[in-house]
């Protein structure tokens, strides 16, 4: 796990250094750069596999190819023996120069035998183009931006911003976006002139022009199979993920929270380590409490076990420091707990195993079940039904919406779950949006295209499309990779392996939600994985609670200071309503991490 740069085309003294500066949190181990002609590339380097040879940039035989990377590829000793076989010198053990060569031998194909995280470049010296590529769901970021006809592209948007070569002006409609749904949707950033790659897709540049090509795309198509067959084949699949992501030449351990996901990694890191698996947990005293569930795992599966109560954290400090650790605004409150387990676990061991990505691929979240008793109803017990069932699942994700207003919406929309998916997670509806901003004109945020998908996606399957397009990778992923990495933490998704991916994908939904039952196959598949307490637990989430932290008096400031008159937030969104800043709720929240985000960013153009 590392931080990469790139500058290809255009040149600046010192600007990859600054770059690399930027993110060297993410590879706090080495740092080192290499210019090849009018391309230099940087890498900050935490150190997980080959410790020894694995210095990056690195080169092949001739000189010809450099490679900078992040993540990592967790079947590279099949494809480093497929190459040799092929007739390719290997110099080192790392997964890094098996890309490089790997992308000599096969191109693009490349991408579809790769099982792992990824993000990275690489320049062929003699072509002069520079190759990129991200993983299936974003795992690992990146982010370009073009300078004249040169290209600028790193891990974080900060090092785009070191470079000096780059001049960021804050885009209006991806603020609408981010105002919708509480992060900005994972095909766009908050500037203008900086894109992000966005995940399963690649990037040529060459002679000044940029060519991005999608490579993989989630296809949702069921087929005919029996809860126990299928049960069968997750459990099977999930242990093989697990054993391939506890490839290491330095410790490895587990985020253990005593959910479903994390419970599983845990049982079966065990089943396949010789070793104690190294397990850690936070709680917050009565506010955010999990500890028990988690040590009766640890306790089962004699994990060495780390836990710790920090009671109520500083948020006012925190929420101040996330924008510094995102970039972006950010509004879920999970990354302050993910943000403290990290720095926890990181003073143990530098990898982590997670149980991200189960809830979007199982239908693990509170929304699905109204989703999923909405398909078939009258427009009558829609409105009732979502009206009911919707404002308890929304109080998971501490968004605090107008159930009746959505209720309707979502009933008005009745015959797409996609629609009422989307809706289900939107902070503030179009129409207050356009308010917010008074006389200016800005495109109300509609997901569509990247995120939507096609005729043939049915019922509740169009619900998981958005959110494994969307939610997972414009929120999830990005809450934990920078939380993680702030501390020089590295996290493995095993729920994120392909091959277990592309076989949920084909599970029916009726296996995973059925009336208001989740996760269905996966409670089949690893129920007896689990103690019993964890069996029939309802699902609490990595959340905070809003309402307390937005009363607490150390807070009191900071609103003040944000919602005040003439603030950077007033500026940018004059119609925010008077009543806004005593709200204590989601809308709040969303719009002091706006805030917060403008006044840090001061000195960027809006």
């Amino acid at each position: 796990m590392c931080g990469i740069s790139a500058i290809a085309g255009v040149t600046k003294p010192g600007a990859i250094e600054a770059m690399i500066r930027a993110i060297e949190h993410r590879g706090p181990d080495a740092t080192s750069s290499h210019a090849e002609g009018d391309c230099a590339l940087g890498h900050a380097r935490l150190s997980i596999i080959d410790l020894s040879t694995g210095d990056q940039p690195m080169s092949d035989a001739t000189g010809r190819w450099w490679i900078a990377f992040n993540g990592e590829i967790y079947n590279f000793l099949s494809l480093r023996e497929e190459l040799a076989r092929s007739g390719h010198q290997l110099r080192t053990h790392s997964d890094t120069e098996v890309l490089l060569l790997g992308y000599q031998q096969w191109g693009t194909a490349l991408l579809d035998k790769l099982r792992g995280m990824f993000a990275f470049a690489i320049w062929d010296s003699e072509e002069r183009e520079l190759f990129a590529a991200r993983d299936l769901f974003g795992e690992k970021p990146i982010y370009f931006a073009q300078s004249g006809d040169g290209i600028v592209l790193a891990s974080e948007m900060k090092a785009i911003v070191a470079s000096g070569l780059v001049q960021p002006v804050v885009d209006p409609e991806s603020i609408d976006a981010f105002l919708a749904l509480g992060y900005i949707p994972p095909d766009r950033t908050v500037y203008r002139d900086v894109q992000t790659l966005p995940p399963a897709h690649y990037l040529v540049w060459k002679n000044g022009t940029v060519r991005v090509s999608r490579y993989w795309t989630p296809k949702l198509e069921p087929r005919a199979m029996t809860l126990g067959g299928a049960a069968e084949e997750v459990r099977a699949l999930l242990r093989q993920a697990v054993k391939r992501q506890m490839i290491a030449d330095v410790p490895v351990g587990a985020f253990l929270s005593g959910g479903l996901d994390s419970s599983s990694v845990v049982a079966l890191m065990s089943e396949v380590s010789s070793e104690a698996v190294k397990t850690f947990s936070v709680g917050f005293g009565s506010l955010i409490n999990e500890l028990p569930y988690a040590r009766a795992v640890a306790q089962r599966y004699h994990t060495e076990h780390h836990e710790i109560d920090l009671g109520e954290p500083d948020v006012a400090t925190l929420i101040e420091r996330m924008v510094q650790v995102y970039d972006e605004p950010f509004a879920d409150t999970s990354h302050i707990p993910t943000f403290l387990v990290s720095e926890f676990a990181r003073r143990h061991v530098k990898v982590v195993l997670s149980g991200d990505g189960g809830d979007e691929l199982f239908g693990g979240y509170s929304w699905y079940g109204p989703l999923a008793m909405s398909e078939a109803m009258p427009l009558a017990l829609v409105q009732w039904v979502v009206l009911r069932s919707l404002s308890i699942a929304l109080r998971h994700r501490y968004r605090a919406l107008s159930a009746r207003s959505h209720a309707a919406g979502l009933a008005a929309r009745w015959d797409d779950l996609w629609t009422r998916d989307v809706m289900s997670q939107t902070v503030i509806p179009a129409q207050e949006r356009r308010r917010m901003w008074g006389d200016r004109r800005v495109a109300s945020f509609e997901p569509g295209g990247y995120f939507k998908p096609g005729a043939d996606t049915k019922g509740l399957n169009r619900a998981f499309h958005f959110d494994l397009t969307s939610f997972l990778p414009g929120d999830i992923l990005v809450k934990v990779d920078r939380a993680a990495m702030a501390h020089g933490l590295e996290t493995r998704a095993p729920f994120l392996d392909r091959e277990l991916v592309e076989f949920t994908l084909t599970i029916p939904a009726e296996l995973k939600v059925r009336g208001g039952e989740t996760k269905i196959v996966l409670r089949e598949a690893c129920r007896d994985l689990w103690p019993e307490s964890l069996w029939n637990r309802p699902k609490q989430g990595f959340g905070s609670p809003i309402t307390r932290w937005l009363k607490l008096p150390s807070m009191q400031p900071m609103l003040d200071r944000v919602f005040r008159a003439g603030s950077p937030l007033r500026a940018l969104l004059p119609g925010i309503p008077e009543g806004a800043r005593n709200g204590l709720d989601y809308r709040t929240w969303t719009l002091l991490t706006l805030g917060l985000w403008l006044e840090a960013k001061a000195g960027v153009r809006v």
